[in-house]
């Protein structure tokens, strides 16, 4: 019984029983005590051993029904519970689940519910907007009447909340892997294809290293002077420098370097 809510139940039970059998206090106060276990039963003893005796011999349902509240229905726990009355509406309840949680609370605030004319008013007050203006055109309603024509006017509404609840949400759009996986090979194999040479000399000629003459990717670029592809410097415009050696006042089939020999030309070819 140490819940608020296990300890309004037990003591509304009790007085469902006693109403039944028309027991006066005396008879109520013997049950009662039977009924007691565990550490309730504990603090009862104890109570009863620091009261005056003229009290407990005196003692009546209400006043052990007060001693219950004040020790397991805490008046914070009865203010808490007021407020929340107070404050009830239906928001996204049911008409049937709002009745209900409306009724459960009804003990926490008897000024407002002592008549029927006060706890229809804090119904229709609670009510959805849509709901609440159905039933304004009706005028003065029971509680009981007010009950029936929200639940009709509901019956007839959207069902909003099934449709929130089954409704499939779709998953998002998933990526192209495989298209990103093509542009990113696609991207690195032009980038690879297209990488510029390295030291790679601007069109017109120049001196070339042996790097970039043995680098296959390297190709010679288009001369400017003779419109031939070669590296390093044009020889075209002297007519009488060799092809051959690159020296002056002889052609390459004259070339002294020519007639050097077997074993010097088989060492060329052999360099090729």
């Amino acid at each position: 019984m140490g819940e608020p809510a296990k300890a309004e139940t037990w003591v509304r039970a009790l007085e469902r029983i006693f109403k039944s059998l028309v027991c006066n206090d005396e008879e109520k106060m013997i049950y009662v005590t039977h009924q007691l276990t565990g550490s309730a039963d504990f603090w009862w003893d104890t109570k009863l051993k620091t009261m005056p005796q003229d009290r407990v011999d005196g003692m009546t349902w209400e006043d052990f029904k007060a001693e219950v509240y004040d020790k397991y229905i805490p008046k914070s726990y009865r203010k808490a519970k007021a407020a929340e009355f107070y404050n009830l509406t239906q928001g996204r309840l049911s008409v049937t689940e709002y009745d209900r949680a409306l009724c459960d609370m009804t003990r926490y605030a008897p000024e407002q519910t002592y008549t029927d004319e006060k706890l229809a008013d804090k119904f229709r007050g609670g009510l959805r907007p849509e709901i609440r203006m159905a039933l304004a055109v009706r005028g003065k309603l029971t509680y009981a009447e007010a009950l029936a024509l929200a639940l009709d006017v509901e019956a007839v509404m959207p069902n909003e909340r099934s449709t929130e609840n089954t409704t499939l949400a779709l998953p998002p759009p998933r990526p192209n892997h495989d298209k990103r996986r093509w542009d990113e090979s696609r991207t690195h194999y032009d980038n690879k294809q297209y990488r510029p040479a390295p030291n790679r000399p601007p069109y017109g000629g120049g001196q070339t290293s042996f790097n970039q003459r043995s680098d296959p990717r390297a190709r010679p670029p288009q001369c400017n002077v003779c419109a031939k592809y070669h590296f390093g410097e044009c020889r075209a415009p002297n007519p009488t420098r060799c092809f051959n050696c690159g020296g002056n006042g002889h052609f390459s089939r004259e070339c002294p370097s020519r007639n050097v020999g077997t074993g010097s030309r088989q060492n060329n070819q052999g360099f090729r």
